[in-house]
């Protein structure tokens, strides 16, 4: 029931990944101070027609409603790649990955797209609900996808429903071009959040469910920590919030890592809050800003690894060893 904070006093926000509605009354049960990514792809997969936008505008509610005056990331369907949904004909590709995905997709399907958005717009309505675009490679794709957002409040209003004005419009950081344009992004984005899982996957040429590259597919490679550096000294300078919401944010020396480079907020699955919260407890901002600036010199994930052995294992090791304090 504690605040995420340093050992300094600084707030780290400590949020929750979840995919079903009954998962985000676990996550405040786990202590979370929201949801920092909710995963919609589930309404769509194993059935034979699309999901209603009464169907939607339920479960969105059901999790705002769960959650109290938390706030509540949406992330609108990240529907292909190494995920399948039945309820879209998506064409054979060689490489799905690099394929109709995400927000591409959402795109070349405007009414399905429309229709998931005014279901959130209607459910904004019952708590502090964001909307969050994956995939977004490029400036025009998130400019279209802010217009559909708009569209889609335009046509809830008119329709006699009540919803707030003013949701704010967020994207993924999870391919390199965004990462490397998040100044140019910071224009156009309400917040920024963080995608580890895909953005190792892009910036390393490393699929994300090759078994036998595993090894090599680390968020600690340089180039990995860069790329998060440099988008999130995009949002500050630009005054937008900035989070993660990849599995690196669960890791104890990641999260420590995490916050000397400048992220306050964090999202994970719902178990790993408690011991995540106890980590960054143990720390103060000024040592890790200095131990994340020494692995941005860094020159392999195994010398950033080493790094942050040395300078948080011993003072982590009871949970680093999994036996850490569950209370």
């Amino acid at each position: 029931g504690r605040p995420g904070a340093t050992a300094c006093g600084e707030r780290i926000a400590l949020k929750a990944n979840v995919e079903l509605p009954a998962e985000a009354i676990l996550a405040v049960d786990h202590g979370a101070e929201g949801i920092g990514l909710y995963r919609t792809e589930f309404l769509y997969i194993d059935r034979a027609t699309m999901p209603s936008e009464d169907e939607q505008y339920e479960i969105y509610r059901a999790v705002l409603e769960a959650v109290g005056n938390r706030p509540v990331t949406l992330r609108t369907f990240d529907i292909g790649g190494d995920k399948f949904a039945s309820t879209f004909q998506l064409p054979a590709e060689m490489n799905p990955a690099l394929g109709l995905r995400a927000v591409r997709l959402a795109l070349k399907e405007p009414e399905v797209f429309l229709t998931q958005l005014r279901a959130m717009v209607r459910a904004s309505a019952h708590g502090d609900l964001r909307i969050m675009i994956p995939m977004v490679t490029t400036v025009p794709e998130m400019r279209a996808a802010r217009e559909f957002v708009a569209r889609a409040v335009e046509e809830v209003r008119a329709a006699g429903r009540t919803c707030r004005q003013d949701i704010p419009v967020g994207m993924m950081i999870e391919v390199p071009s965004a990462a490397i344009m998040a100044d140019t992004f910071a224009r156009e984005a309400d917040f920024f959040s963080l995608g580890t899982n895909d953005l190792v996957q892009y910036a390393l040429a490393i699929d994300r469910t090759s078994q036998s590259l595993a090894d090599l597919a680390s968020p600690f490679d340089p180039s990995i920590l860069r790329l998060i550096h440099a988008a999130t000294r995009a949002a500050l300078a630009r005054g937008i919030p900035i989070s993660i919401c990849g599995a690196m944010a669960s890791d104890p020396l990641a999260a420590c890592l995490l916050v000397g480079l400048g992220l306050r907020d964090l999202s994970m699955e719902a178990a790993a809050i408690p011991e995540i919260k106890e980590a960054v407890r143990r720390i103060t901002v000024r040592e890790a800003e200095a131990v994340a600036e020494a692995t941005l010199g860094c020159d392999s994930a195994t010398a950033v690894t080493e790094t942050l052995t040395e300078a948080f294992a011993p003072r982590l090791a009871d949970l680093l060893s999994g036996y850490g304090d569950e209370a």
